[in-house]
């Protein structure tokens, strides 16, 4: 189907599936979730124009047949007083429906991403329309950090994983049809090993305080420290034994005082890729203090 723009859109997703199909939840969870994915992509790449923008998808149409959902953006926010003058609008309208055909186009026919040359490919792509389209001459402009596009994508791809082999997806507008891979497969895990540029490492001994403890297997805890909120895996094997077994006593509150690993990863740009926490000995368990009973003691 050509594309119309009937409806005063800027682009229609469209997602075109085998009648009497099983499973017709995942046409609509598909749709919802690329949207929603659409919308973070968007805002990760006004984020390097001018921190004070917002997108915001508005729904124009849903039409039937093939589920098309016609979709516009709109932006929320002022921008620096030099770009205020000109369809400042319009060019970062144009430029955010370009830069998901980049990231369409360019993972057309690939199944496994075996390292980070495809994604420094893309920023790289992003960064040439930013000068085609004048989004360069925007003062605050930066390109969309890696650690940030491989992020989306993966949410993009994660959104298509609802459908099946027969299914087809595709964004239309203005600038042409272009079809989603859905062949892809992929994790932000195995992108990020290509991405570091450098890993540090630090062992020290760190109060924890405990929010959700793993009770079934040997995944990740999740902690509070520092006011955040962290991951991490107990990798003291025989104390996490005693706990799984029920022989200690963890509640939510609680706090664990442990030697801990921390893993810092940067990327090419010396930026920070991500965190990582390992408990590799459990030193102390530090029950959560009765505030009112501890005045009365004292």
């Amino acid at each position: 189907m050509p594309y119309k723009n009937e409806f005063k859109a800027d682009f229609c997703i469209e997602i075109d599936f085998t009648k009497d199909s099983e499973n017709p939840v995942r046409i609509f969870q598909a749709m919802t979730d690329l949207i929603t994915s659409f919308q973070d992509f968007d805002s990760n790449i006004l984020k390097g124009i001018d921190s004070k923008l917002e997108p915001v998808i508005l729904l124009e149409d849903i039409e039937k047949g093939s589920l098309r959902t016609w979709l516009s953006s709109k932006i929320k926010g002022v921008p620096d007083e030099a770009i205020k003058s000109g369809d400042w609008k319009k060019i970062i309208g144009n430029y955010l429906v370009k830069a998901k055909y980049i990231v369409i186009n360019r993972l057309d026919g690939t199944t496994h991403l075996t390292d980070g040359k495809i994604i420094e490919d893309i920023q790289y792509e992003l960064v040439e329309e930013a000068k085609k389209t004048d989004i360069k001459l925007f003062p605050h402009y930066q390109p969309m950090p890696l650690v940030k596009l491989v992020s989306s994508i993966e949410k993009i791809n994660k959104s298509l994983k609802h459908l099946d082999k027969r299914d087809k997806a595709m964004v239309k507008s203005q600038y042409g049809d272009t079809s989603f891979n859905l062949d892809l497969d992929f994790t932000a895990e195995d992108i990020e090993e290509f991405l570091t540029k450098e890993k540090i490492e630090n062992e020290s001994i760190m109060i924890l305080k405990v929010k959700k403890p793993d009770y079934l297997g040997n995944s990740m805890w999740d902690f509070r420290f520092n006011g955040k909120n962290i991951s991490a895996k107990i990798e003291d094997d025989s104390w996490l034994i005693k706990f799984q077994q029920r022989k200690i006593d963890i509640r939510p509150g609680d706090s664990l005082k442990a030697n801990v690993n921390t893993i810092v990863k940067y990327g090419h740009d010396n930026n920070v890729i991500s965190h990582n926490y390992e408990v590799i000995k459990v030193i102390d368990i530090l029950p959560q203090t009765d505030n009112s009973q501890f005045i009365l003691d004292v």
